[in-house]
């Protein structure tokens, strides 16, 4: 470092042998100014902050005891060398009693003048040096602690027990009549061509993390965390509405200074920090229900109970009212049905994105299954499956999976209203009908022709023109779908299954059965109820 000097006389004969006295830059010193009287010694030292000030200690307007008398006071971080004159050595020694480094005797000597001036730049860099130390030691002392606070924080949340005593102990939290956790996180787009950058990613981390520590800082009874890329926030608090406005305080400074959306779940309050984790996993939930909230608000732990409070009915029930709404070109009860289909997926979901949209992507399957099964097309069957579910995972709320099942439902209808116009599709309906109705019986291709009053060559051609498959393929799907529900509900054996959808041999029903979808039925009721 370089020290900065203020040189002082009323002399300016002394100022000017100062100055060329010795090489100052070379010594490691830079000449910031100089004084002619003891009033702009004094203002000199306000404006100019030296690190050292060699000056006569008698001049007009103030002398140089008044001087460092007033660096004593304000604990100055400035070192002081007086000149004297030889009558005057006895007042100079005096000056040494207030802190000045050393004194220099009128006329300076080259020599004297280098050895005191590096005395006293050595007890200068020391003193820095020592501050600098001191300094690093806090900084290190406060972020270990911030990070054992953090990491005793993480382990409260797993309901570790000795972490709420040991942050106790260390006095990081104090007693209070409830506990809340809040947890944050940052809406970020879901397309791939939004995805934050990992720079762009660390800079709104950067910044959520000072504008929650500023907020929460004053009222000095929060302590932020960090767990599984979300901030945490542990509230020590008696009213039970803090939290909320906390949130909402947190909500408002986010978006208005960063411009950024982003949810908040807030746990319900517990008694003592020993119980937080209960609190931290309501919050979690809370939070992961934004899917179904929507996104860029604050989410409390109320909101995600409303879901449970009505009996639920069977999807496959739900389905069905679909289906026949559809049959029936009711768009009144097709919007019903398929408004009560979407809210029941949700609340079975129980806030579970991929469980809501497994849902949907299965109902758009059977959807697209029964229309085919009247001859109609809707593509949802002929895409790459894993595209579609793709398609549907990448809404970043359920309102746009709700949107686009309204949607098909709604082409759907269309397709029918212009399919039944057509005398053919009728007559597959009436076959389709006999089939869903008498699966399990002795079902041929020639008694179906014959119950249409058709040619079985030409029905066989019309049949695959209308569904895109075969007779004996569409009979065994139809077989296999009510084998899967029974398999799936039921406690049957393998061969009463069999039975019950028209297979006499057990075994052939068993490889037809893992034909269609890649597991022998016993494996496949195994790996369902693992799930």
């Amino acid at each position: 470092m370089r020290i900065r000097v203020l040189l002082a006389d009323d002399e300016p004969v002394i100022l000017r042998g100062l100055k060329k006295l010795i090489d100052w830059e070379e010594l490691g010193f830079s000449m910031i100014g100089e004084a002619n009287d003891g009033n702009e010694l004094r203002q000199l030292l306000r404006e100019c902050r030296p690190d050292l000030i060699i000056s006569d200690i008698s001049m007009p307007g103030c002398s140089g005891i008044d001087i460092i008398r007033e660096i004593h006071e304000q604990s100055l971080q400035v070192k002081v060398v007086f000149i004297s004159a030889y009558q005057e050595f006895a007042y100079a020694r005096q000056a040494i009693q207030y802190g000045a480094v050393d004194y220099l005797v009128k006329p300076v000597n080259k020599a004297h003048l280098e050895s005191v001036v590096g005395k006293a730049a050595a007890l200068i860099r020391e003193e820095y040096e020592g501050e600098r130390a001191r300094e690093m030691l806090t900084h290190y002392k406060r972020k270990h602690r911030t990070v054992t606070i953090e990491e005793l924080l993480d382990g409260l949340m797993d309901g570790d027990k000795r972490a709420a005593a040991e942050l106790t102990r260390m006095g990081a939290v104090a007693l209070s009549r409830h506990t809340s956790v809040c947890m944050l996180e940052p809406d970020e787009t879901m397309g791939s061509a939004s995805r934050w950058e990992e720079r762009e990613r660390k800079l709104v981390h950067f910044a959520l993390h000072n504008i929650i520590k500023e907020t929460i800082e004053p009222g000095g009874n929060c302590l932020m965390f960090h767990k599984d890329g979300r901030f945490g926030i542990l509230i020590q608090h008696e009213h039970a509405d803090e939290p909320r406005k906390l949130a909402d305080d947190l909500h408002g400074k986010i978006n208005a200074f960063l411009k950024l959306p982003v949810s908040l779940g807030i746990g319900r309050p517990v008694c003592g920090i020993e119980t937080a984790s209960d609190s931290y996993r309501a919050a979690l939930k809370a939070l992961n229900y934004k899917y179904f909230t929507g996104l860029n608000r604050v989410i409390e732990t109320d909101e995600t109970a409303a879901d449970h409070s009505e009996e639920l009915c069977s999807i496959a029930e739900l389905e069905e009212n679909i289906a026949k709404a559809l049959m029936s070109q009711n768009r009144e009860e097709l919007h019903a049905a398929t408004n009560r289909l979407l809210v029941a997926t949700r609340r079975r979901a129980a806030g579970g994105k991929q469980l809501a949209v497994m849902s949907v992507y299965n109902a758009i399957l059977l959807l697209d299954q029964h229309m085919a099964s009247i001859g109609i097309q809707l593509g949802a069957s002929g895409q790459d499956p894993n595209a579609l579910l793709a398609r549907l995972s990448g809404h970043v709320a359920y309102e746009g999976v709700k949107k686009e099942f309204a949607a098909i439902v709604e082409h759907a209808c269309e397709q029918i209203v212009h399919k039944l116009a057509n005398k053919e599709i009728a007559e597959l309906r009436r076959v389709k009908a006999y089939m869903e109705e008498h699966y399990a019986e002795n079902i041929t291709l020639e008694s179906m022709a014959a119950m249409i009053y058709m040619n079985p060559y030409y029905f066989s051609s019309f049949f695959k023109k209308h569904t895109g498959k075969n007779f004996k393929q569409y009979l065994t799907e139809e077989r296999m779908k009510h084998a899967l529900r029974l398999l799936l509900e039921t406690d049957l054996m393998i061969y009463e299954i069999a039975e019950r959808v028209g297979y006499n041999n057990a075994r052939h029903f068993s490889d037809m059965f893992k034909k269609m979808y890649g597991k022998l039925p016993q494996e496949y009721r195994q790996s369902a109820s693992v799930e």
